[in-house]
């Protein structure tokens, strides 16, 4: 391999990939932010090969159990002591060689650059969760599609999704032990209150689900404030809002719950899911694995609006309870139909948008106070419709206004366009 010296440090020459020194030598001459993204980019790549690299180095030596021959029992003890990582980076980098030994797919892949270090590390976490390791061969086909097309936060979504529905009942049992477990406390310590509180996920859901909407209301009140007063900024921060709207929330119920904020939880469940839950309940029965297949596993959810797992035995129990809406969707996650339960919000077009996903679509923002807006403009001709709507913060709705312009694609996700028609799309 061809290097050139650049530095040195400690006394010794340190050497530099050619393309590495290029950039370097470009950086002064940036002048766009489509320049800047494409040497990002490329210097991302770069980062993943060097960690692909290192991955497969330790993935030969624990094949070989080449560490024992200086007294190592774990690879990630030899990584540590050679290459002074931390305990976390040695760790990884072990979790990491053990995969890609099992899966040399997976080191291909990271090699190209397309998939990313927290790829790895989910993938090499579900390689050693036990209770899933059986099924992992069978869907890693499936991940690494994932993996190669979702950001990380979605991919850690859709794989926590799985790993809990093919783990169906050891997570049902979990989950009535958080509710077991559940607890909560308001106390003072001199001139302030603390309010600490753990609870299960339906628990939850309904409260942030209340409290999201007092901190919308307590927002609408700054807006109107700031409007009125003709203010440059709002009144108060978005942490004292949170604050507000929780105080809110406990002044509300000392009296009644006000219809105008009257929360409206969803869960969202497939049929074949639900049907297996409902049959375990009526059998008494552990729950199976929910995953079904790598072709049919898009369709399985057992999870709220937020995406935020629920216990299919739950889900079911509130349904028979009538505290449940029905939802379906298409292939596409595109919601076609909503049920009805016995209080129904107006706006089901807005909630059926917000069924896809509340937060920001723009690449790499992902912030969950957001408004509805049409893809492809009503001006244009476009529908007021779930499948022309999208969640966008209130930052990245206004940038519409300067050319930008967003594009449902056939895989149901959203295209992001810069004003010149360049599409902004991540590594």
């Amino acid at each position: 391999m061809t290097t050139e010296t650049v530095g040195t440090h400690t006394g010794s020459p340190v050497a530099v990939l050619p393309a590495l020194q290029r950039i370097v030598d470009e950086l002064p001459f940036v002048t766009s932010v489509r320049d800047a993204a494409t040497l990002l980019q490329e210097l991302e790549i770069m980062a993943r090969q060097v960690e692909a690299t290192k991955s497969l180095l330790a993935a030969q030596v624990y094949s070989a159990n080449l560490h024992r021959a200086d007294g190592y029992v774990k690879v990630s003890s030899w990584a540590r002591s050679v290459a002074r990582l931390s305990a976390r980076q040695a760790n990884d980098l072990s979790i990491a060689a053990r995969l890609i030994a099992d899966y040399p797919e997976v080191g291909r892949h990271y090699f190209a650059g397309t998939i990313a270090p927290d790829h790895v590390r989910r993938l090499g976490a579900l390689h050693q969760n036990k209770r899933v390791t059986a099924h992992v061969a069978e869907f890693m086909p499936l991940f690494l599609e994932w993996a190669t097309t979702l950001d990380i936060d979605t991919f850690n979504t859709a794989t926590q999704r799985w790993e809990q529905l093919t783990d169906a009942d050891g997570t049902h049992r979990h989950s009535d032990l958080v509710h077991d477990d559940r607890d909560a406390s308001i106390h003072t310590f001199d001139d302030t209150t603390y309010i600490d509180a753990k609870v299960g996920n339906i628990q939850g859901t309904l409260m942030h689900e209340v409290h999201q909407r007092f901190c919308e209301r307590e927002l609408q009140a700054d807006l109107a404030e700031r409007d009125r007063l003709g203010l440059d900024d709002l009144p108060r921060t978005a942490r004292q809002r949170r604050a507000d709207a929780l105080h809110a929330i406990f002044a509300a119920a000392a009296d009644t719950l006000p219809l105008a904020v009257e929360p409206l939880v969803n869960i969202v469940i497939d049929g074949a899911t639900y049907e297996a839950a409902l049959r375990a309940i009526a059998d008494n029965t552990p729950l199976p694995s929910l995953a079904g297949t790598p072709d049919t596993f898009a369709t399985r959810r057992c999870d709220t609006v937020g995406g935020i797992a629920v216990d299919p035995i739950a889900a079911v129990t509130l349904s028979l309870l009538g505290q449940v809406r029905r939802v379906v969707m298409d292939a596409s996650s595109t919601v076609i139909d909503l049920g009805r339960r016995s209080r129904l919000f107006t706006g089901a077009s807005r909630e059926a948008i917000f069924l896809r996903g509340r937060r920001c679509i723009w690449p790499g923002c992902g912030l969950p106070h957001t408004q509805i807006d049409h893809l492809r403009p009503w001006s244009d001709g476009g529908t007021t419709s779930p499948p022309n709507g999208a969640p966008l913060c209130p930052r990245h709705n206004r940038l519409k206004n300067d050319g930008y312009t967003t594009v449902r694609q056939a895989d149901g996700s959203v295209a992001v366009h810069r004003p010149d028609g360049q599409p902004i799309i991540p590594v």
